[in-house]
């Protein structure tokens, strides 16, 4: 009983510590934002104010993590568009990524795919997904952000071209509080896993050292109950942005995580 009263004591202090984190953080966020617009075209500044922006970043994402482990809230199903998402996701990042030296790429094969999901919760693991890629490619390297549809499932591809991992590492790389970073929290992999199986997803890590990772989000489409058809529309590309999204095959996936619980 004393250590799940001290377990219960300290989520309440770490949720506590968070939400004033990432108070503060909402101004930060958009006054360094704003620097950084004014400063896009000075050579000697605006590589300080991209890592500002980086910076600011990572410590939102630590903060919206820290609430994920210490609330594990209810989470409600809405219809969404992960397109949109996805696409917001990059624009969020885009500023901070270049500052580092990667180049970032979307790919996409539809204009709009609707799953029954929780905005919020899907844009933190793609946040998550996204940083780790980032940070992955400490001397900067391509990004690459994809979406298209299988079946019933729409699929979002997180790849990068970093330092990779080892079969140990891919072992555990879900497990909460495990990192190979010296500054990591060992919690971005773990909450993704736990909004994954919220939305009734899988997702699959492949990676090689010295070879780069690929993450394979796969969630639902949204469907009608009764006649199993798609109740929410799945907007095709047209034939020439088709051909363009059109993508080589991967190699198998090394992890899989979630799926329907």
């Amino acid at each position: 009983m004393d250590r799940t009263l001290a377990l219960a004591t300290l989520g309440a202090m770490t949720s506590k510590v968070a939400h004033e984190i990432r108070n503060v953080l909402g101004g930060i966020e958009l006054s360094t934002l704003l620097l950084a617009e004014q400063c896009a075209d000075s050579p000697e500044l605006a590589p300080v104010t991209s890592r500002l922006v980086t910076g600011v970043k990572q410590l939102h994402a630590v903060a919206e993590n820290l609430l994920s482990v210490s609330r594990r809230p209810v989470i409600e199903l809405l219809p969404v568009d992960v397109v949109r998402l996805v696409q917001e996701t990059a624009d969020f990042v885009g500023l901070s990524a270049r500052a580092t030296g990667v180049r970032l790429r979307t790919r996409t094969a539809v204009d709009k795919a609707w799953v029954q999901g929780n905005a919020e919760r899907l844009r933190q693991a793609l946040l998550n997904l996204v940083l780790n890629a980032v940070q992955a490619m400490p001397e900067g390297g391509l990004l690459t952000l994809g979406i298209r549809r299988i079946d019933r499932a729409v699929e979002i591809t997180v790849r990068d071209t970093g330092v990779g991992m080892d079969s140990a590492t891919l072992e555990r790389v879900t497990e909460a509080f495990f990192t190979t970073r010296p500054n990591g929290t060992g919690l971005g992999l773990a909450i993704v896993r736990e909004i994954v199986e919220a939305h009734h997803a899988t997702f699959t890590i492949a990676s090689r050292p010295g070879r780069g990772t690929r993450v394979r989000l796969t969630i639902p489409l949204a469907v009608d109950g009764e006649s199993g058809e798609v109740a929410l529309p799945l907007v095709p590309l047209p034939p020439r942005r088709a051909r363009e999204a059109a993508r080589r095959p991967d190699r198998p996936a090394l992890v899989t995580a979630g799926g329907g619980r």
